[in-house]
């Protein structure tokens, strides 16, 4: 379920002043899925990034009142995300994440009903998840906040605690490093 800002602003206030069970819950459904793949590019973990995600949700059911002084959820969310996903990365002292790639490479497909374009397809979106993989920690992060769950680079300066022009430059990096291994591996397909 995707929900728009104001739908969320709604929702979290009916959760901070009635304690409203549905709201916690649309709003839970919306997020988990988003935060879940957040935590688990930081901790390389599911298991790891389902509990935090997990208590990071709790966290929220049970600031009552407080909840409403929070003035973006989404940036709270994800920066509670991320500090609790490093606080775990700290005890475990490991550090090296895993992102899934999103289905953005359909469009460097012409043909999706050919039995070539499914091979094309899978393998093309294995190596762009092996690029992003490949690219530091802090530049993949910035490149799934922005390109995968559509926060603007101001949110991700909140969630990361980075300024806009260190984001800016990740972005830079992770997007040059992406299009360079992507001509090479096109370049070989030809």
């Amino acid at each position: 379920m995707k929900l728009g800002a104001q739908e969320i602003l709604i929702l979290q206030e009916k959760m901070s002043y009635l304690q409203d069970e549905d709201s916690y819950k649309q709003l839970f459904y919306h997020f988990y899925p988003v935060l879940l793949s957040f935590c688990t590019a930081i901790l390389n973990n599911k298991e790891d990034a389902e509990e935090v995600v997990s208590e990071v949700m709790l966290k929220v059911w049970t600031m009552g009142e407080a909840l409403s002084r929070v003035e973006n959820l989404t940036v709270y969310l994800f920066t509670a995300a991320r500090n609790r996903s490093y606080d775990v990365l700290r005890k475990k002292k490991r550090s090296l994440p895993t992102v899934a790639i999103s289905d953005t490479i359909q469009e460097f497909i012409i043909d999706k009903n050919s039995p070539e374009h499914l091979y094309t397809s899978e393998e093309l979106e294995q190596f762009i998840s092996k690029t992003v993989r490949a690219l530091p920690t802090q530049s993949q992060l910035v490149f799934r906040l922005v390109k995968e769950q559509g926060l603007a680079y101001k949110q991700v300066t909140e969630v990361l605690g980075i300024s806009l022009n260190t984001a800016e430059t990740h972005m830079r990096l992770a997007l040059k490093k992406i299009r360079t291994a992507l001509d090479a591996f096109l370049a070989d397909k030809k």
